[in-house]
C-alpha cells in the first residue's frame, strides 16, 4: 500500500480553508443590509423638507432622527435638519419654529419651543416618490461599495492563505529533504548505484 500523501493532503485542506473564506465573506457581505442615511434640511415651519449634503450646523440647528420605510419594504435613516438664522430684533442666531401673522418667531436650539416644534414635525414627515428614489440611489451605491469591499477582503485572504500555505510546504520540505515540486524524495537511479559501487 502506498504511503501517505501528505503534501496533497495539505493541499486539500488549504482549498477548503480558502473556499470557506471566500464563502464567509460572501454570506457577511450578503447578510448586511446598508444603513442609509438621507439628510433632509427646512428653512422655517412653512417651508417643506428638501434632500441635502450638507450637515447640520452643530449647536446652531434643530437636529431630530427618524426611521422611515420605504414602499419597497427597506427603512431608511432620515436625519432632519432645522436651520438656524439671525434674527434682526436681537442679532441673536435662532431656530424658526412658529410663523404667526406674518412673523417668524425663533429661539435657541434646546428651548422648550424648539424641542416641541422639531419633534412634532419629526413625527408629521413622510417621504415622497422623489425622497425614496433618491434613497434607493443611496443604497444600491452604498450596496456595491459593501461588495467591493467584500471581494477585496476575500481575495486578500485567499491570497494570504496561498502565501501562508507555500511558505509551510518550503519549510516542510526542507526538513525532510524533498525538493520542490515533489511530494516523495525522488528514488535513487540503480544505474548510478552501480557505478558508485564500481568506483
Amino acid at each position: 500500500m502506498a504511503g501517505i500523501n501528505v503534501f496533497e493532503g495539505s493541499r486539500r485542506i488549504a482549498l477548503l480553508l480558502k473556499a470557506v473564506w471566500v464563502i464567509g465573506v460572501a454570506v457577511v457581505s450578503y447578510m448586511q443590509s446598508p444603513d442609509v442615511l438621507v439628510k433632509f434640511v427646512t428653512t422655517q415651519p412653512d417651508a417643506p423638507f428638501m434632500i441635502t449634503d450638507e450637515d447640520c450646523e452643530i449647536g446652531a440647528d434643530g437636529i431630530e432622527r427618524v426611521i422611515r420605510a420605504m414602499d419597497d419594504g427597506r427603512s431608511i435613516s432620515a436625519e432632519l435638519c432645522f436651520t438656524s438664522r439671525v434674527f434682526e430684533s436681537n442679532q441673536q442666531r435662532l431656530v424658526p419654529y412658529k410663523v404667526e401673522k406674518g412673523m417668524i418667531w425663533g429661539n435657541g436650539r434646546y428651548s422648550t419651543e424648539v424641542r416641541a416644534y422639531t419633534k412634532a414635525r419629526a413625527e408629521q414627515f413622510r417621504l415622497t416618490g422623489a425622497d425614496q428614489e433618491a434613497a434607493r440611489a443611496a443604497w444600491s451605491s452604498l450596496r456595491s461599495r459593501t461588495v467591493g469591499h467584500a471581494f477585496l477582503f476575500a481575495t486578500g485572504g485567499w491570497i494570504a492563505l496561498s502565501v501562508l500555505q507555500a511558505l509551510t510546504g518550503w519549510i516542510v520540505r526542507g526538513f525532510v529533504g524533498i525538493p520542490r515540486g515533489h511530494d516523495r524524495r525522488p528514488k535513487p537511479d540503480p544505474q548510478s548505484t552501480e557505478l558508485s559501487e564500481l568506483l
